[in-house]
């Protein structure tokens, strides 16, 4: 529970009071995307439902504000007929980034993560046909291109195109996940005029590496659905290099210990599970986008010799990360391709 207060508190740790709330409201319209053959019968009709986002822009207090050129950041409430009768309505808040990608600001990337609430959950008795998604409560994540036309001081028109994504993290079974791709045109009204800073870039020192150890882990639940939830826990060391205000680059070798790989392997002994299936040596690259003192954290990584091979080699994490002092703080989710393996929470400190 700290945790998630400490998680709420980051806008105001980052942002303080920059300036004043300015309001967006979006039609939305688009399609479930199916990512498996075995989902294409949810789809019932079209995805319709609409956003509300209340957002800030940077104000160029931190470094960092200047080389994402003033990036907005808010909170985005979201609420869509999911386009299938098995599935139900879909509600979203989702605290989200809105970096511009080239100097005059028509163009825009928003990058968001919060809760969702799905009405329509799996049940046993009520609703079995729903194969994608087991639990009302699930996080949720937004990916979105768009482009910003000014009409006045204070208004702007905003279409875009992009997908959200409901996933319990294996939490509870099934967990296929929710994709849906979206398109928008947003109408944002700001209240206050505000000019935009001058960019100033600061030149950075010589920059070095930094190594972290750390502890992650959660729990999963596996076929058949409601049964025992299983531990998930990595260790790791982590040799990373921030190259720019924005970005810090690096790789990860560690031990994933998840316990419930001994009930899936079907290769494994007649009389009973072999618990040396559970563990998995792996290797890492990642890349953060640094807004400090968060940040967010993508890795792309294998698998070496394991015993268990059903998940395949590859794997995929996405971690939000808070920094205080030596420590990094994260939460976050890892995938095979695009299906979750389990949620994940963490801690590392760094030796140097």
């Amino acid at each position: 529970m700290k945790f998630l207060l400490l998680l709420l508190s980051v806008p105001v740790l980052v942002f303080g009071q920059s300036n004043k709330w300015d309001i967006e409201v979006s039609p939305l319209g688009g399609v479930l995307m199916p990512h498996h053959a075995d989902m294409e019968y949810l789809v019932d009709g079209h995805v319709l439902g609409g956003e509300v986002t209340f957002s800030k822009r940077a104000d160029g207090s931190k470094d960092w504000h200047h080389r994402f050129l003033f990036p907005r950041w808010g909170v985005a409430l979201n609420a869509y007929d999911l386009g299938s009768s098995h599935l139900g309505t879909g509600y979203a808040s989702r605290l989200f980034f809105d970096l511009p990608l080239n100097k005059t600001r028509e163009l825009g990337l928003k990058i968001s993560f919060g809760a969702g609430w799905i009405t329509n959950p799996f049940d046993e008795e009520d609703n079995v046909r729903n194969s994608a998604i087991g639990s009302s409560l699930n996080a949720t994540v937004g990916l979105e291109v768009h482009y910003n036309l000014n009409l006045s001081d204070k208004i702007s028109i905003r279409p875009g195109i992009g997908i959200h994504h409901y996933s319990n993290g294996a939490w509870k079974m099934p967990n296929s996940g929710i994709n849906l791709g979206l398109l928008r045109v947003g109408i944002m009204y700001r209240f206050e005029e505000s000019e935009i800073p001058e960019i100033l870039i600061k030149e950075m020192g010589p920059q070095t590496s930094e190594i972290l150890a750390g502890i992650s882990g959660g729990l999963k639940e596996i076929l058949p659905i409601g049964g025992d939830k299983y531990g998930v826990l990595n260790l790791f060391g982590i040799y990373q290099k921030r190259i720019s205000g924005k970005s810090t680059f690096g790789g990860e070798i560690g031990l994933n210990y998840n316990e419930s790989l001994q009930y899936k392997n079907d290769d494994s002994p007649s009389d009973g599970p072999n618990q040396s299936d559970n563990y998995r040596a792996y290797i890492s690259a990642l890349y953060q986008l640094n807004f400090d003192p968060i940040a967010i954290r993508f890795s792309l990584g294998s698998y070496i010799a394991p015993r268990f091979t059903d998940d395949g080699f590859i794997f995929l994490r996405y971690h939000l990360v808070y920094e205080v002092e030596r420590f990094q703080l994260f939460i976050g989710l890892k995938s095979h391709y695009a299906k979750a393996d389990n949620g994940e929470l963490g801690i590392a400190y760094r030796l140097k």
